[in-house]
């Protein structure tokens, strides 16, 4: 397989193309993922503050699903991204199967957030774990081995980073998109850092205004990221013809 590289130069006009050919259903979706997760999230609170050990478990409930429900206008936010970007060329890869399965998408994107949430937070225990058991015994040990698992599990994360716009684009099975993510990101180091930089960078400034910026904000990035999906082979026929948006 020949090295892939990200499209970084032409990211932000595929976006914005692809915003102007429907921005209200990109705004809509954003909007339901907003208000399903702070709804949720200040319901789950106002529970908290009972003095009912049931209505602080409902709470609980609550807080749980003000994290998991905004997935799925987010899931469908990306998903309508993906449609409405231009295409890079003929020799892209298209998947009709999670244009017509959409139930299937979702379970295989619930899948491939479960799987990298249980990696996440067992790495998370196990340097607990092993600093916890080493600091008995040296502390420069200790602090060591607590140094060199959080940069693995940081560099594991920025890996997987392209893994759900892959899985949405491409069809994939959460191991599949794992691994392209993994590639992907290898081979594109610098420029995958620009990319996340550039989406913090959107989304914090999305932040002014009550958060209301974010209605744009998670538009743009859904449409950044999956963008990012339409990688190119250089020295190919089609490369320097695709450099630019059609």
């Amino acid at each position: 397989m020949p090295p892939e590289r990200l499209p970084l130069s032409t990211v932000l006009p595929r976006a914005w193309i692809g915003f102007c050919s429907a921005p209200w259903p990109c705004v809509g979706l954003a909007a339901l993922a907003l208000i399903s997760a702070f709804g949720l999230g200040s319901l789950a609170q106002e529970l908290h503050t009972s003095g009912h050990a049931w209505v602080r478990h409902l709470g609980d409930l609550f807080w749980v699903l003000s994290m998991l429900a905004p997935l799925v206008p987010l899931l469908a936010l990306l998903q309508l991204a993906d449609t409405l970007l231009p295409s890079a060329g003929p020799d892209e890869h298209d998947s009709p199967q999670t244009r017509e399965r959409i139930p299937w998408l979702l379970r295989q994107s619930l899948a491939l957030v479960l799987i990298e949430a249980l990696i996440l937070f067992g790495g998370i225990t196990a340097i607990r774990s092993v600093f916890s058991t080493l600091i008995a015994h040296s502390g420069v040990l200790a602090a060591l081995s607590a140094l060199i698992g959080s940069v693995a599990l940081i560099a594991w994360t920025f890996a997987q980073c392209l893994a759900l716009p892959l899985l949405i684009h491409h069809g994939y099975r959460p191991l599949a998109a794992m691994e392209h993510s993994r590639k992907l990101v290898q081979q594109n180091r610098l420029k995958v850092l620009a990319l996340v930089g550039l989406i913090l960078g959107i989304n914090l400034v999305g932040l002014m205004g009550a958060c209301l910026g974010l209605i744009l904000s998670l538009p743009f990035s859904a449409l950044i990221l999956m963008a990012s999906c339409r990688t190119q082979a250089p020295w190919s026929k089609d490369w320097r013809r695709n450099i630019l948006p059609t």
